[in-house]
Formats: C-alpha cells, sequence, structure tokens
C-alpha cells in the first residue's frame, strides 16, 4: 500500500452561530466551501482533517476572532492578522472567478479570508515555482516559507532530505540482494511498517479532533461554570433582598403597633382634654388629679394619662393597699399633698412624710365635686391653703422640739 501525503490546504473560517468554512490548495484552487447552523468546533476540524493538512488559518476580520484561533491552535497553523478588516467590496471582489462558488454570506465571507491569505504569498510562491528545481515537492517549499523559512534554506533541506532517504534506500535494497532469502520477510515487514504509518498519521488526526472536542467541552464547562456562578450571586442577591424586605416588613408591623398604641393615647388625651375644655369648675375650688386606687399600676395609669408633676395635688380615692414603695413611686413625680379616701397605711404615711408631702383625709379636706367616671376632682381652695399651713407649722414645731 503506497503512502499518500496529506495536500497542505489554506483554511478560512466565518464563525458564528452558522460557521462559514472555505478550503483552498496553495495553488489556490477550492477543495471545499460549506456553512452549517450550529456546527461545533470538533466538527470543523473534524471536517478540516479529512480534507488536507492546514497550513493557514484565515479570518475576515481583526482582531482575529477566539474560535479561529482555537482551531489554528489545534494544527499548529499560521493565522495572518489583519491590518483592518475586509469590506463588503473587498471580499466580493476576492471572490469572483477562479471557480470559486458560494451560497451565502458566510461561505462568502471565509472563501474571501482564504483568498485573501493566499493573496498574501502569491509573489512568494511564484518565485518558489520558479526556483524550486526538479524532483523537489514544491508544495513542500512552500509550506516552509509560509513557516518563515527561506526559499533557498527551504529547497537546501528538502534537498538534503531527499538524499538522504535515497541513501537509506540504496541501503535497503543492498541489504536486500545480500539476503535474497529474507528479501519476501523484508518486502512484508516494510509494508507493515507503511501500513502502521498510515494508521498513525490517521491516529494523530483522530488525537488532533479529539483535543479539538476536550477544548470545546472546556469552553462549554468554563461559560456554565460562569453561568453557575451568576446564578449563585443573583440567588446571593435575591436572599438578601428577601431578608431585607422581612426585616423591614418586622419594622413596620412594629411601627404599626406603636402607632396603634400611640393613637389610643390620643384619643384618651382628646377625651381628657374635652372633658377639661367643657369643665368650668367650682367657685372657689381647686381642681385636683383622681387616682383610683393606691398601686403601682393606677399611678402609672394617671401619669401616662394626663401626667403626675410637680406641685399637682391628687386624690386617691382608696388609700389602702398601698405601702412605702408605693408611696416612695408617687412622690417622686414631685407631689405637693395627698387627700385620700380610705386610710393610707402606717408605713404610706411615714414615707410621704419622709418627703415632706402632707396627707389629708376627705373628712379634713371634704371634696367639693367629683367627676362621674372622670379623672379630676375640686376641694375649697381656702380649706386646702389652710390645712397646708397648719401642716407646715406642726412639722415645723415637731422639729423644733426634736433638735432641743
Amino acid at each position: 500500500m503506497a503512502h499518500v501525503r496529506r495536500s497542505y490546504t489554506i483554511v478560512g473560517i466565518d464563525p458564528g452561530t452558522t460557521i462559514g468554512v472555505a478550503m483552498l490548495d496553495l495553488d489556490g484552487r477550492p477543495i471545499d466551501v460549506f456553512s452549517s447552523k450550529n456546527y461545533s468546533v470538533s466538527d470543523a476540524v473534524a471536517r478540516i482533517i479529512s480534507l488536507g493538512k492546514p497550513l493557514i488559518v484565515a479570518s475576515d476580520v481583526t482582531p482575529t476572532p477566539s474560535m479561529v484561533k482555537r482551531i489554528s491552535s489545534i494544527f499548529s497553523s499560521l493565522v495572518p492578522e489583519l491590518d483592518e478588516s475586509l469590506s463588503l467590496e473587498e471580499k466580493i471582489a476576492l471572490t469572483k472567478g477562479a471557480g470559486y462558488e458560494y451560497k451565502n454570506a458566510h461561505e462568502r465571507d471565509a472563501l474571501a479570508a482564504c483568498v485573501n491569505a493566499l493573496k498574501r504569498y502569491k509573489k512568494k510562491f511564484s518565485q518558489v515555482q520558479k526556483k524550486t528545481p526538479a524532483g523537489v515537492d514544491v508544495e513542500e517549499v512552500k509550506a516552509q516559507v509560509v513557516k518563515g523559512v527561506s526559499i533557498s534554506v527551504a529547497i537546501d533541506r528538502l534537498i538534503s532530505l531527499k538524499q538522504e532517504n535515497k541513501e537509506v534506500i540504496k541501503e535497503e535494497r543492498l541489504e536486500e540482494k545480500k539476503s535474497d532469502d529474507k528479501s519476501e520477510t523484508i518486502l512484508k515487514l516494510r509494508r507493515i511498517i507503511k501500513q502502521k504509518e498510515e494508521k498513525i498519521e490517521i491516529l494523530e488526526e483522530l488525537m488532533t479532533s479529539l483535543k479539538a472536542m476536550d477544548a470545546e467541552k472546556e469552553l462549554k464547562i468554563r461559560g456554565l461554570n460562569h453561568k453557575l456562578d451568576s446564578m449563585r450571586s443573583e440567588r446571593r442577591r435575591e436572599t438578601a433582598v428577601i431578608e431585607e424586605i422581612r426585616r423591614r416588613d418586622n419594622k413596620i408591623v412594629r411601627l404599626r403597633e406603636e402607632l396603634k398604641e400611640k393613637d389610643e393615647l390620643n384619643a384618651e388625651l382628646k377625651i381628657i382634654l374635652e372633658e377639661l375644655k367643657g369643665k368650668r369648675g367650682v367657685k372657689g375650688g381647686k381642681r385636683i388629679k383622681l387616682i383610683k386606687s393606691f398601686s403601682h399600676d393606677a399611678i402609672l395609669d394617671a401619669h401616662r394619662r394626663y401626667g403626675l408633676k410637680k406641685g399637682d395635688i391628687v386624690f386617691l380615692e382608696d388609700g389602702s393597699g398601698g405601702g412605702a414603695s408605693t408611696a416612695e413611686l408617687l412622690a417622686k413625680k414631685g407631689i405637693s399633698a395627698v387627700i385620700y379616701g380610705k386610710e393610707l397605711s402606717h408605713f404610706a404615711t411615714n414615707t410621704f412624710l419622709a418627703f415632706s408631702i402632707p396627707t389629708f383625709s376627705i373628712d379634713d379636706i371634704p371634696l367639693l365635686l367629683k367627676e362621674e367616671n372622670g379623672d379630676f376632682a375640686f376641694v375649697d381652695q381656702h380649706l386646702l391653703n389652710d390645712k397646708m399651713k397648719e401642716w407646715k407649722a406642726g412639722k415645723k414645731r415637731k422639729e423644733v422640739i426634736l433638735f432641743r
């Protein structure tokens, strides 16, 4: 089986959802022009391999698209970088004549990339054609020139290689003559070796194709990982937004509860204010604040409703039940005097006394008026003043006696 060397090709690629691929030989003759939608890199590589050995992989635009670079790297092919992208007019002009045919813009652009790349080397290839002596592979010289080797050096290398091959063949023939009895075996072995070499080349091509597939899959994996990272980031952002919404909802609920409490308090205060506005008072009377029972809760409720401040006179409807701590709570509001209904405890009386707050029963200072279910009552102003003076004078006498 004779070993057939694969010809060098120039490949033009127009990447995209629909890929366009064109292939020329080094003389500019079209080998293949095709396009396909959703064509993968590995598919393109497999087809390119089946039709030749890519020497140049070209594009019609600059910068060179990444897909073109990836395919060229698989074949270790040259990628000519354009100074500027080819215009539509240039592409149409490049693909006219010379047996060039295409079915769509993708194929035209790929073919234009091929022809433009070949055009760059047209003069060099013409020189190769003239300078290459008979018996030397012109196509191989062109390939060497594209790779940057001068024409003369390329020719010398190939002549030298050809001479070496001749000497090897000569030696092999001498060996065959010396060993006639083994010649048939040697020929068989050589045929086997050639077959193996061809298989190796096929396997190498397959390996190249597999590498392209791996590269494509790796690219897809990177893309999917990037997409996954984006989705995770988006999920984290959504979670943060949901958490912020939940936090704000809780705050809104809390503020609504506070607002409700304040509205209720305002409603109560409005009622009290309306009551105060509607009362003309009692002639000669002093308005005093009413606390229904002598307990912490009742004191705090009265303070919340209309405030207990310095100088207030309070009336405890029921003075029993409160002890020293209850009396201290009320005393610390700064009140001036306490009038009580039911009798105060001994502990409460002593506590008020310690804060210099006089206490009077309603027998001492009778109520002139008590509002029905109201928060205020009235006592005689003059009587209250007299009782306060008496209490202060009595307290002073006791202090004088105590310090004698």
